[in-house]
């Protein structure tokens, strides 16, 4: 009997409608080589929600670990700490620039960066397998069904997917926006949740453990005008939408020490199997 749905195309379908598709498919390198600074800049202080996912991932002193889309080492570096060795692979040359920085400031190499997207990496011959594989937020493949198989085959043991549940900040400025200019708000394609990796997982015959987690995290920008930049940077909002936003994050954003704070609680989740 074949699928009643095919949650795979499901996601194909979502991905292909999002409007940055062609750039995020073709050349996320590039995309994100455009936000690492920006990243770096306002997302420091969220070191307690790393710890959080650290204290769910069974890795030993023993393991070697994989690290697929690791960006600036949140998970590669502390895992340094606590594996024998960590890959940490991702398409965006800036990103790993701060990822190898933060492994010279915190002593480590035990530690090896390839920047290459995950659908060009070959295994076996790029790396050997690995005991443990971490995908961390970095499920942003057209053709979900690929990518988690290669993350199985790419792992002797473990692997581990941390990937949302339910909405993002994103949605509230979105709202807000469509609010101000009087408009119906209409919300965008955006990557399926977890839910819809469990489905395609369980038609590939792997039945994941799940375990849902909240997180509170902080944003932090020196400024409103640095928070409305960020936004668009980000594609949160086009450029011609900036008075909204200024407005929004005036409202939202707390002040302290001259800095402002953007805090929001979200879900996230845990996808794990062993081979």
């Amino acid at each position: 009997m074949g699928r009643i749905i095919d949650y795979n195309e499901l996601w194909k379908l979502a991905v292909s409608r999002r409007s940055s598709f062609f750039e995020d498919e073709t050349d996320p390198g590039s995309a994100w080589d455009k936000r690492a600074d920006n990243y770096v800049e306002s997302s420091d202080g969220n070191y307690s929600n790393t710890l959080r996912e650290l204290s769910l991932l069974d890795v030993s002193l023993d393991d070697t670990v994989l690290d697929v889309g690791a960006g600036t080492g949140r998970l590669t570096v502390p895992l340094a700490k606590k594996a024998a060795f960590v890959t940490a692979v991702d398409p965006s040359a800036r990103m790993l620039y701060y990822l190898r920085q933060n492994m010279i400031e915190a002593g480590l190499k035990n530690a090896r960066c390839i920047q290459k997207r995950w659908e060009d990496v070959c295994l076996k011959k790029d790396f050997d397998l690995h005991d443990v594989v971490i995908s961390a937020y970095s499920m942003g493949y057209y053709d979900a069904e690929w990518a988690l198989d290669k993350l199985n085959r790419a792992s002797r043991r473990d692997v581990h997917i941390f990937w949302f549940a339910g909405g993002r900040r994103k949605e509230m400025i979105r709202a807000y926006i469509a609010e101000e200019k009087g408009v119906s708000y209409i919300r965008k394609p955006h990557y399926p949740d977890y839910i819809c990796l469990i489905n395609i997982l369980h038609d590939m015959g792997i039945y994941a453990d799940v375990k849902l987690i909240e997180s509170d995290w902080v944003y932090k920008y020196n400024s409103i005008e640095e928070a409305v930049s960020s936004a668009v940077v980000n594609k949160i909002i086009s450029a011609d939408e900036k008075i909204y936003a200024k407005k929004y994050y005036s409202d939202v954003l707390e002040e302290s020490s001259g800095s402002y704070f953007l805090k929001e609680t979200t879900k996230q989740a845990l996808i794990s199997w062993k081979k």
